[in-house]
């Protein structure tokens, strides 16, 4: 064999071994990224998710907790991971298509493949069990008198429920912010304000035990834990939040990585195992949203987001 045979040969095997590479994907731990810290409702979704796609892909998952900056440093560091599908993340919608619009973030929407959808949270109202206002009308009718309804969120984007009902009916809602989910299901327990909007697991216990009702479901569709309580929309109000949450990668992923990693969320989310943990744990929804149609929901919910952020002049 001559000098170019075998420069050739081994030109050659080389295209050979980084083939037989990429064929192996995944061959060593992927890193599922999360915004927020362990213990609450997305870091308990996401050690779920990782275990049975741990098993899907036959290779470790494991979570990596990036708490800081309402949920943006997270996706700065998965904007910025190399594109081999090792490191792939949560991305929530409320976190992309609002407050980054807030807030001067060094990405942009395409600096993203977006590979499916993961879990959809619920929103419901409550008030305390012994509280004049049973339903959406009842709401709306306190808000035309003289006291007007107090209500309490953590922030935006939940409180665009009150706000789009305070156009459309003309009411009078005022807003009181709380530090977490917890105290302001508490203060409308204590009746300190009317009602609170939050995930039904702040409350469920405190619903069973008698002490608060749900008045609607805030959300698309019913709270699978209180599958008899009708959404606003449902009650005569074109009014709902969405709480949408997937997984992404930073741009530029081979195709056959992301359509490896496509199916598998696909399957993973999809499947029993994973829509009865979230339904159990947390009384939210599985969401098998395909990377084609999560890109669409985010997509547009840049320009709705736009929109609201516009209409109320809300601040960072």
């Amino acid at each position: 064999m001559n000098f170019k045979q075998a420069t050739q040969a081994l030109v050659c095997a080389m295209a050979l071994t980084a083939s037989l590479a990429q064929a192996a994907y995944p061959d060593r731990t992927i890193q599922l990224t999360a915004p927020y810290g362990a213990g609450g409702s997305s870091d308990g979704i996401a050690r779920e998710f990782a275990n049975l796609l741990s098993t899907e892909l036959k290779q470790t998952v494991v979570v990596m907790n990036q708490p800081g900056a309402a949920g943006t440093l997270q996706l700065r560091n998965l904007q910025r991971a190399k594109p081999d599908g090792y490191t792939i993340g949560l991305y929530s919608y409320s976190t992309v298509t609002f407050t980054s619009q807030l807030m001067n973030v060094p990405y942009k929407r395409e600096d993203f493949t977006l590979l499916g959808g993961l879990a959809e949270f619920s929103y419901g109202i409550v008030a305390a069990a012994d509280s004049p206002i049973n339903n959406a009308k009842d709401l709306v009718n306190q808000s035309k008198t003289a006291k007007g309804v107090f209500f309490g969120v953590t922030g935006a984007p939940n409180n665009f429920p009150f706000l789009k009902m305070q156009k459309m009916t003309g009411g009078k809602f005022d807003q009181v912010t709380y530090k977490s989910s917890a105290e302001s299901v508490m203060a409308a327990l204590g009746k300190q304000i009317d009602v609170a909007l939050q995930g039904p697991s702040e409350y469920a216990e405190l619903v069973k035990a008698g002490k608060m009702k749900v008045i609607a479901s805030a959300s698309d569709s019913r709270l699978p834990w209180f599958p008899n309580v009708p959404t606003l929309k449902e009650q005569g109000y074109d009014v709902g939040i969405t709480g949408k949450l997937g997984i992404a990668a930073s741009k530029g992923l081979p195709d056959d990585v992301r359509k490896t990693l496509e199916a598998a969320i696909h399957k993973v989310v999809s499947g029993q195992k994973f829509k009865d943990f979230v339904a159990n744990e947390y009384g939210i929804m599985n969401y098998p949203a395909s990377s084609a149609e999560f890109t669409k929901v985010i997509d547009d919910g840049f320009g709705l987001m736009r929109d609201m952020i516009q209409t109320y002049d809300i601040k960072n």
